[in-house]
């Protein structure tokens, strides 16, 4: 009896061991489901050796900054002990029942809207969490919802018809060293894994109705596009007019003006000057002396109708004068010549 008891204890030690390895090794399920990669709030609890058991070989061990939080390589990091890359991802569904809140069993189809490399909720206010896993992170970021065109027309058609999922993801393997940013997927089939096929890699994870993220008046506002006033066509300055320069009036004294021509005196006739001889009579008389005709002086002004300035018109009015002179002294010669010789022809 005596040398059966060890072997009942070692029996009854691989039952309750066996059980707790397999619970280690598949972890938690996303929202409760069972499913590999997803977290449960795990939290595992090293086993200790059993007496008579030989001590385990220690497993290598990574450098501690790969290690993440854990202890070894290998080892399950607790998720608030986790101090490697971060990354969270925002994915929208439509509900299957608009009239039941957000949750994962109430998910269609999901899409990813933001991905962010850090831990974040897309608000501070908890009560507006209706879903939730069952441990939280004490870091993480606010980081608001925001949508885009497509999505938000698709929101504003049917205002409580949408749900926002939100994963926070890690590599909860010390050692493991995966790219965290790669590990969120673009789309979740809530039918399907989950979107997170390998194992402790799903830290946490919240659901949302998106008419309690975001205000639906502003987001689903008509936009108002401004008509574009037309723009005045602008008016070319009026060109300066050129003022025409004043034509230079001719100066009335600027025109040369006929001096009038004098009349030519009729040159003497001797024939006609000369009169006959008196006949001759025997009684001498007396020598009459013979008086001169007196000769009409000629008027020495040359008329100008008006004051000229010219040099040449003042020449000119001078050589008509100088031609007036000489007619009246040919007329005066001429008259002399011929009182002298009839004085001649008497005193002969």
């Amino acid at each position: 009896m005596n040398r059966r008891l060890p072997l009942v204890i070692l029996s009854v030690a691989a039952l309750v061991v066996l059980p707790s390895t397999a619970a280690t090794a598949t972890g938690g399920g996303h929202h409760g489901s069972g499913k590999p990669g997803y977290s449960t709030g795990y939290k595992p609890t090293p086993g200790k050796p059993k007496p008579g058991k030989p001590t385990p070989a220690p497993q290598p061990t990574a450098a501690p900054g790969a290690l993440c939080g854990g202890k070894r390589t290998g080892d399950v990091i607790p998720w608030n002990a986790y101090t490697c890359d971060q990354a969270t991802g925002y994915f929208l569904y439509k509900k299957l029942d608009v009239n039941k809140a957000a949750a994962y069993r109430n998910s269609g189809p999901q899409h990813r809207v933001a991905l962010h490399t850090v831990w974040a909720w897309p608000t501070a206010d908890t009560s507006v969490r209706t879903e939730a896993s069952r441990s939280l992170p004490r870091n993480a970021q606010i980081i608001p919802l925001e949508l885009d065109a497509t999505d938000a027309a698709a929101v504003c058609a049917e205002r409580d018809a949408y749900g926002l999922q939100v994963d926070l993801v890690g590599d909860g393997e010390a050692g493991r060293g995966l790219d965290v940013p790669s590990l969120v997927p673009t789309v979740i089939t809530p039918s399907g894994d989950g979107g997170f096929p390998v194992p402790n890699t799903l830290a946490f994870y919240g659901h949302y109705d998106v008419m309690d993220l975001v205000d639906l008046d502003v987001l689903c506002a008509p936009v108002v596009v401004p008509t574009p006033s037309a723009s005045p066509t602008p008016t070319p300055p009026p060109s300066p007019t050129p003022t025409p320069s004043p034509t230079p009036t001719a100066d009335v004294d600027d025109e040369p003006t006929a001096a009038p021509t004098p009349t030519p005196a009729p040159s003497p006739s001797e024939t006609s000057e000369v009169l006959p001889a008196p006949a001759e009579t025997p009684t001498p008389s007396a020598s009459a002396t013979a008086t001169p005709t007196p000769t009409p002086t000629p008027t020495e002004r040359a008329e100008v109708l008006a004051a000229v300035e010219d040099d040449t018109l003042a020449a000119t009015g001078t050589q008509a004068a100088l031609g007036l002179l000489a007619a009246i002294g040919a007329i005066a010669g001429g008259t002399a010549l011929v009182l002298a010789r009839r004085r001649h022809r008497m005193e002969s």
